[in-house]
């Protein structure tokens, strides 16, 4: 099946993971799935005018009690191009791929589209494909008679989600100039949009992920501040309190193991 004209699929990749992209995209070719590839930010390369501008430091540090590293800030810079690519051009719906993503299904683009019919592109919602370690278990909605959707409880990892146009333009406002990795959908989720996540999970990683370009997942290179920023546990306990109480009073905690096909 063909994904639809409504659902536009993204790989971010770095111009010299040429054997990524080509991994990739061979495996999105033979499901008949058209894809746009997005040259990723390297963090690396920034000049100090450039950092200026696309970080705040101070920001990062206040919220996270660090800073990011410059592959973080690409990172996440990469996935605000998408973000801002679907606001400009009015993209309805769009399915993210990092170049070390693998898919784990061939029914992928029927997923899709049903996801598209369950979340119209006005409602902001995130839905990872990737593996998540925890659910709540009350929040499960039947997808089909293969999938259900669950909210996330603190996902991370940025190599395969669905998003809706309302996301991404919250997205796109909230985190630039970067202060906050890619991935921090816990934070998303208390704060900006629902992040949902779909089990089993279709989108895996290759090898290559050991040695991830993007960065976007991985051992983060923290640069904690010295001292103890009191105020920033404060403000992350308050948060995740008030998260807890405006979803819903009782979550059930549910794991989740990996997939065979993904042993990464």
């Amino acid at each position: 099946m063909t994904t639809p004209e409504n659902i536009h699929t993204f790989i971010i990749s770095l111009p010299k993971d040429k054997h990524r992209r080509e991994y990739l995209g061979g495996q999105l070719d033979a499901l008949n799935m058209p894809y746009t590839v997005l040259e990723a930010v390297n963090g690396k390369a920034l000049s100090a005018e450039e950092l200026a501008l696309a970080y705040d430091p101070k920001k990062a540090v206040r919220l996270f009690n660090r800073e990011l590293s410059k592959g973080e800030i690409g990172c996440t810079l990469s996935h605000v191009s998408i973000y801002r690519k679907m606001a400009a051009e009015n993209l309805p719906h769009a399915l993210v791929l990092e170049d070390d993503a693998k898919i784990l299904e061939d029914d992928l683009a029927a997923t899709l589209s049903k996801l598209a019919q369950l979340y119209p592109a006005d409602v902001p919602v995130a839905v990872m494909l990737i593996h998540v370690k925890r659910v709540d278990a009350n929040s499960r909605v039947p997808l089909d008679a293969k999938h259900d959707v669950y909210d996330a409880y603190r996902g991370v990892h940025t190599h395969g989600y669905f998003i809706t146009r309302a996301a991404a333009e919250i997205l796109a406002q909230k985190l630039y100039p970067a202060y906050v990795v890619a991935d921090k959908w816990e934070y998303f989720q208390e704060n900006f949009i629902d992040v949902k996540c779909l089990v089993p999970y279709p989108v895996g990683l290759t090898e290559a992920a050991q040695s991830s370009s993007i960065e976007a997942m991985g051992v983060r290179e923290k640069k904690l501040t010295d001292g103890s920023n009191y105020g920033y546990y404060l403000r992350k306990m308050f948060r995740q309190l008030v998260y807890l109480v405006r979803s819903r009073p009782f979550i059930r905690i549910e794991h989740k193991g990996r997939s065979e096909l993904d042993p990464l």
